[in-house]
């Protein structure tokens, strides 16, 4: 029986499919093999991070005001660093790109927020167009919680912190609606070591309250984060009040278009291009409430998420504030910080409640006011103005679609419409309504 040899070009096809299996043993066996420098490896990145100790759960506590991170990913041309704070859950920062390798990893540090309170993560780029993107890491800069987040502590401390009774009615409601208030606000000067104050934020209205007893102590206009940036709605706490402030830019999109500043830039008290002015209050996850830069700030959408406030309202905010705590010290730091740069800290010792809401229809003093839907939540529909005013005794099948939609439509950008109940109930809520501009509030105040 004749055998059959096999043709050369056979002989070399068997050769190569040889080479190539072992070749792809040694990849998947060795790390530090790859068949070809355009594939990515096929081990996921690695992401560390230092110095750390246990916190509560699966929370890493930072012991050291720099945190090193170390990406490991064999074949990478960069890794980019986010960062998630633990309460904005649609909402991350770039914090880094790095392009520069150490053997497989990449190595950087930087400096957390003393709020900083989320989750850090990289994701890594190959030459190939690939990404991948190493596991979350859940880290905490607060020395005192141990990895609680803004939403535990407040719900441990509500008990204890609130100062309205909100009865039935919504996160979303401002703190100043007859529903909250009983249908009267009293107003009273700050009295010295009485330490139950409390902040009130209604986004739409542009206004800010400070609260003692459940008493109002001071009201100021105020400027919020743009569409693109929004303020986050719920309860915050502010822990201390920062008086000339530095500022770090992030490496965002917006720093690194600027002209002026460099990402992780340490801008310090009084340069023109720090946008914090004299005095900021951290909320948490790199929130803040801090000085405006114009009177034309109020009543705006204008920042990247923060609360923007005068210069002379946010001074006399942190008097009252430090005054009601009693905090000796205090005013002696706030008078000498109007006049220097030098920076200076007040620890507010238990956590002062910033409650954040978000309501375009509020009766206050048998008052309707109408704000405009700045954040596009479409809360201002018919249906929604009519369930508010059946909430107080209005029959609404005496008002029309065509007179509601009406006056929804008075509440625009830069006003607001106002009516009081009484007016609406007899049928003139359009003969007797008026527009004011959203910051008619600094107008109430004295």
């Amino acid at each position: 029986m004749k055998r059959k040899v096999c043709s050369p070009a056979i002989i070399r096809f068997a050769y190569f499919t040889i080479f190539i299996m072992f070749l792809n043993g040694c990849v998947e066996r060795d790390g530090n093999i790859t068949a070809n420098s355009n594939r990515a490896s096929s081990a996921n990145p690695v992401i560390e991070a230092a110095p750390l100790r246990p916190g509560k759960g699966n929370y890493k506590i930072l012991t050291d005001d720099t945190l090193k991170l170390t990406i490991t990913a064999d074949g990478a041309i960069q890794a980019e660093i986010y960062y998630q704070p633990i309460v904005a859950s649609d909402r991350s920062i770039k914090l880094r790109t790095v392009n520069e390798k150490n053997g497989n990893s990449f190595i950087t540090e930087i400096k957390p927020p003393q709020d900083f309170n989320g989750e850090v993560w990289a994701r890594v780029k190959y030459s190939n167009g690939e990404t991948k993107q190493t596991e979350r890491l859940l880290l905490s800069a607060r020395f005192d919680s141990d990895g609680e987040s803004d939403e535990q502590q407040a719900n441990a401390n509500n008990s204890s912190n609130s100062v309205i009774e909100k009865g039935n009615i919504g996160d979303d409601d401002s703190a100043r609606s007859d529903k909250a208030t009983g249908g009267r606000i009293e107003k009273a000067q700050v009295e010295p070591g009485k330490g139950k104050i409390r902040i009130t934020l209604n986004v739409p209205a542009f206004e800010l309250t400070l609260w003692q007893d459940g008493k109002e102590v001071g009201v100021y206009p105020v400027g919020v984060g743009r569409k693109e940036f929004p303020i986050p709605i719920g309860e915050r706490r502010a822990r201390e009040i920062i008086l000339n402030p530095e500022w770090i830019p992030p490496d965002s999109e917006w720093v690194r278009e600027s002209k002026n500043v460099e990402p992780y830039e340490r801008i310090p008290a009084g340069d023109p291009d720090n946008p914090l002015g004299k005095i900021k209050f951290p909320l948490g996850d790199a929130y803040l409430l801090h000085e405006a830069q114009a009177p034309s700030d109020l009543g705006n959408l204008v920042s990247h998420g923060c609360v923007r406030i005068l210069r002379n309202d946010i001074f006399e905010l942190a008097k009252k504030i430090v005054i009601a705590r009693g905090i000796s010290d205090g005013e002696n730091k706030i008078e000498q910080s109007q006049n220097d740069t030098v920076r200076r800290a007040i620890n507010l010792g238990e956590p002062l409640t910033v409650d954040i809401n978000y309501d375009t229809m509020v009766v206050e003093g048998g008052v309707l006011f109408i704000y405009p839907d700045v954040y596009d939540r479409k809360t201002n529909t018919v249906e929604n103005l009519r369930a508010e005013l059946e909430s107080y005794k209005i029959d609404v099948s005496k008002l029309d679609e065509k007179t509601l939609r009406a006056m929804l439509d008075k509440a625009t950008d830069k006003q607001q419409f106002s009516v009081s109940l009484e007016d609406i109930r007899a049928g003139n809520a359009l003969q007797k309504g008026k527009t004011e501009p959203l910051v008619r509030q600094q107008e109430r105040k004295g």
